[in-house]
């Protein structure tokens, strides 16, 4: 048991933090999750299943506000296997003592009879319960956790507790079911606020990213200087604009690797990617006087493996604005460089005069209602035909590729999912001939948005019973 105590709090502690209790079945990565979490390596991770059986505490920030997140082993409802007693004892007291559960099931296996009931199991406790399906590392996984909704969930919280992918997500979802801690006074603390849209402020060096956060601000919050790499670590900072509430995550410039030797460069490009991952949009800043270079596509391209919103800032405009020539140059020139990303909104602004900033803003708002947008199913199929109709995806053989119908699998960014009789033919090039055909349809600018394409199961028809019998069950 000793083992199990390094995470626990003191006693007046867990009194005060509210708690999240992990439960789900064994080897679906609720101690991988944990670590991620408590950002330690305390809790046995293995490929083995049942290593976890007493439970672990550990804690987690989050917005300010801490809490306790509670480990518990897997649990079973087959009373004879090794420890299932004990294990479901220390599961049932985790809950109890929880104001929070997370469900965490595996999105590689699928759903399986005993996330059903421990779906069930948990109904009756009252308890705020969140559906987070695990171990969703890959675009064409979050099409395929559609299934778990059978688990009563009205909203479905993919991560990937190994890659620390979407956590950011399910913790902000949770924060809003518990409790403000004791002591924080009457109408909670500052900190204990809503922390709206978090945007996180990207970019090489010295391209004026803290100038932005303190023209925002109103005030010198952020130290700037003309020595390239000032901002050390990720800084949160509260604001309102327009009546809104945002959290500006000022982040250290990301170098080259090659110019990346020192231990706190280091440092601050790791941290910057994790601010990057507990963002909801992030905004690029762009130095105008400079052509765009190999690390802005670099910056880019992490903000689109990530899966954020995106809004393109190109800063000190005020120096190039008065000569028409240039300025179309060096528009033309981040459009084509950053290709890759069409969706983002390109902003024209001067940190330093405050020109273009209730533009950003409005960009940013934009980004995030489409980041979290979800449209209708029926919506969705309307335009299936007439994209086909225009452009038919490639067949197989003489069979002709139908799209049956599509749907949305998740938010955050949307992700699509769309049946076919061939989903081997769907080339990336179609892909991308369909996503414009989404954005056409529906904008979700600023946003990144994914499509996979499945096939519909056949249903074995009698004639292939009749070869399953005289086979013993396997077709030839």
């Amino acid at each position: 048991m000793s083992e199990s105590t390094e995470h626990i709090e003191p006693a007046a502690a867990r009194e005060v933090l509210p708690a999240i209790a992990l439960v789900g079945r064994t080897n679906v990565g609720k101690s991988t999750l944990f670590n991620r979490l408590t950002h330690g390596r305390k809790a046995l991770v293995a490929a083995s299943p049942g290593l976890t059986r007493d439970r672990r505490e550990g804690r987690v920030i989050w917005g300010g506000r801490r809490y306790r997140v509670i480990d518990t082993g897997g649990m079973g409802f087959d009373r004879g296997a090794e420890f299932a007693t004990e294990i479901a004892e220390q599961v049932q007291k985790a809950v109890a003592d929880a104001d929070a559960v997370w469900l965490v099931v595996d999105g590689v296996e699928g759903l399986n009879p005993l996330d059903q009931q421990l779906a069930e199991w948990l109904r009756p406790t009252g308890k705020a319960v969140f559906t987070i399906v695990n171990k969703v590392d890959h675009r064409r996984r979050e099409a395929q956790i559609g299934d778990f909704y059978a688990l009563g969930s009205r909203e479905l919280y993919s991560v990937s507790a190994h890659h620390g992918l979407g956590i950011e997500a399910a913790l902000e979802a949770t924060a809003g079911a518990l409790p403000v801690p004791k002591g924080a006074g009457e109408g909670g603390s500052p900190a204990s606020q809503p922390p709206g849209v978090r945007v996180a402020i990207m970019g090489k060096p010295n391209v004026g990213k803290s100038s932005l956060v303190n023209r925002v601000l109103g005030e010198g919050r952020m130290i700037v200087s003309e020595i390239a790499g000032t901002t050390r670590e990720p800084v949160d900072v509260p604001v309102q604009v327009g009546g809104e509430r945002f959290t500006l995550i000022d982040t250290a410039g990301l170098r080259r690797r090659a110019k990346t030797k020192l231990a706190l460069d280091k440092i601050g490009a790791a941290t910057s990617l994790g601010a990057l991952e507990r963002a909801d949009v992030a905004v690029l800043v762009i130095d105008a006087l400079e052509p765009i270079s190999e690390q802005d596509a670099k910056i880019a391209g992490h903000i689109e493996l990530r899966r954020r919103a995106v809004v393109l800032a190109l800063n000190k405009w005020d120096l190039v604005k008065h000569d028409p020539r240039r300025a179309d140059e060096i528009e033309k020139d981040v459009r084509h460089r950053l290709r890759f990303i069409p969706h983002a909104a390109l902003v024209k602004l001067s940190a330093v005069e405050g020109e273009g900033i209730e533009q950003l803003f409005q960009e940013v708002r934009m980004a995030f209602r489409e980041f979290e947008r979800r449209i209708q199913t029926a919506d969705l199929n309307r335009i299936i035909g007439p994209a086909v109709l225009s452009h038919p995806p490639p067949g197989k053989g003489r069979s002709a590729t139908k799209i049956h119908y599509g749907t949305q699998v998740g938010v955050r960014p949307p992700v699509f999912c769309f049946f076919t009789n061939h989903p081997e033919c769907m080339t990336p090039a179609y892909t991308r001939y369909f996503t414009g055909r989404l954005r056409y349809h529906f904008g979700l600018q600023g946003t990144p948005i994914a499509i996979s394409w499945r096939g519909r199961e056949r249903q074995a028809k009698p004639a292939d019973k009749r070869v399953e019998k005289r086979a013993g069950g396997a077709r030839p």
